[in-house]
Formats: C-alpha cells, sequence, structure tokens
C-alpha cells in the first residue's frame, strides 16, 4: 500500500450515459496530472493506465476508452456494474500493494462493492483525484436512500405483523360461528395466526427484494428502459397502496363486528 489513502463509500446513485461521459473526463484529467514528467515515460513503471470493466447480461468485459464503454452501455439488456480504474505498472505487478491507483466501482447488486479508492505516495494528488471524482460523484445522488435505511425491514415487518394479526381477527370472526366445536373463534384464529407466521417470513423476504430493485443503490439508467422503469414503479406503488386501503378496511370491518359482538354478549 501506498503512503496516502482516500475511500468512501458510494450510495444512491442514478447513472446515465452523460453522467459516464462526466466521470470519465475526470478520470482522464487525473490521468494526464499522473502521467506529467518522468512518469510519461512509457517505460516508466509509474505511468497511469485508465481502463473501464463494465458487466451486463452476464458478460464482463474490459475496455480501454470510453466509446468502447458507451457502445456496450448501449447495447445491454441489464447493466450489472461498471469501473472505472486508473493503475500503474508498479500497482499492477504488486497487486496493489504499492504503487498508484485510481477507482471507482459502481455495482447495482453489491452495495459493498460500490467504493471510491485512491492511493499514492503523492500526498497532492491523492487530495485532488478524490476531491475531484467525489464531486463530480455527488452530482449524481437521487433519493432512494429515503427508503434504503436501516429502519425499512422494521418497518415492514410491524406492517406485515400488525396487518397479518388484523387479517387472522377478521377471518376467524367470520368463521368462528360456522363450526359447532368448543371456542371456535380461538383455534381458527391461532390456526390462522400459525399459517400467517410461516408466510410471513417469505413474503417480507419478497417485499424487501422488490424494494431493492425498485430502489436500488446504483441505479443504471437509459433512456429508452426508463419510461418502463417508472411505469413499473408507479404500477407497484399503486397496488401497495390499494392493499394497504383494502386491508384497512378489513380492520374497521372487524372492529365494527367485533364491538357489535361485546355489545349482543352484554345485552
Amino acid at each position: 500500500m501506498a503512503f496516502y489513502l482516500k475511500d468512501e463509500r458510494i450510495t444512491n446513485l442514478t447513472v446515465d450515459i452523460k453522467s459516464i461521459e462526466n466521470i470519465t473526463l475526470a478520470f482522464i484529467d487525473r490521468l494526464n496530472s499522473l502521467n506529467i514528467g518522468e512518469n510519461a515515460d512509457d517505460k516508466s513503471p509509474k505511468k497511469g493506465l485508465l481502463n473501464f470493466i463494465i458487466r451486463f447480461d452476464n458478460k464482463g468485459y474490459r475496455v480501454f476508452s470510453f466509446a468502447e464503454l458507451k457502445n456496450y452501455y448501449g447495447q445491454a439488456k441489464d447493466i450489472e456494474r461498471i469501473f472505472f480504474t486508473i493503475e500503474t505498472g508498479e500497482s499492477i505487478r504488486s497487486n496493489r500493494n504499492t504503487g498508484t491507483y485510481l477507482e471507482l466501482r459502481l455495482d447495482k447488486n453489491d452495495v459493498n462493492n460500490c467504493f471510491l479508492t485512491v492511493t499514492s505516495d503523492n500526498k497532492d494528488w491523492v487530495d485532488a483525484s478524490f476531491s475531484a471524482v467525489q464531486e463530480v460523484v455527488h452530482k449524481y445522488k437521487n433519493r432512494n436512500g429515503y427508503v434504503r435505511t436501516a429502519w425499512t425491514p422494521f418497518v415492514i415487518q410491524i406492517l406485515g405483523v400488525v396487518l397479518g394479526f388484523t387479517v387472522c381477527l377478521w377471518f376467524s370472526l367470520k368463521l368462528a360461528p360456522l363450526f359447532n366445536f368448543e371456542n371456535p373463534f380461538i383455534i381458527t384464529f391461532l390456526f390462522f395466526l400459525l399459517l400467517y407466521s410461516n408466510i410471513l417470513a417469505f413474503l417480507n423476504s419478497q417485499l424487501l427484494r422488490l424494494i431493492n430493485n425498485l430502489f436500488p443503490n446504483i441505479r443504471f439508467v437509459r433512456e429508452d428502459k426508463e419510461r418502463i422503469h417508472w411505469l413499473v414503479r408507479t404500477m407497484v406503488g399503486s397496488s401497495i397502496f390499494g392493499i394497504i386501503i383494502y386491508l384497512l378496511s378489513l380492520l374497521q370491518n372487524f372492529i365494527v363486528d367485533f364491538v357489535k359482538s361485546l355489545l349482543n354478549i352484554g345485552s
């Protein structure tokens, strides 16, 4: 590892071809700054090289120009990750144990693989490179962080428990009069509650997965597919809202029926 290092986790970005171009320009600027003077010699181990890695549709490619990157970006159906990297011969040969490198990792599927990292023996170059790329990247922040919080799984779990408990009570109240055995309400309620508790774990994981797909940490955008994405988000949002309204109506009916049953018992 070189003497100086800076890194930062990258979160909540919307990336399109224009932002990729601007990030590339920032990397080219830092590459030119690195390759001044003695580093300009092609044989120098300190000479920097710029490359990109793009993975899409279960295939990965390493390219060395923005034009190639743009071409792959346009033809992809599902972009998984894009890496921007400046490396020197020294860092490559030492497996990055020594030498200079600057890297930005944008991974849609793995939030732990989204980092901006820069290291070098030149402190000024580290500071300038980190600030330059960070400034560009932060321009493309989105609001997905409001959904992707540590509280989201907790809120989903609590809402699932409350709504599930309500539905179980409602079904039990409706079905209990149909049975002739002792304590039908308690038995039917326990049955539905046990059934729902097993369903909840599956529904919870699927809902979290859906939220992660609709509000990813890194969202790669292309104009031809953006309308479809927003249409899906609108349809899902409307469906969830409709389900919540329906469940709330069930809760209201349950409360009314429950109060009526208490009044009948009292009378």
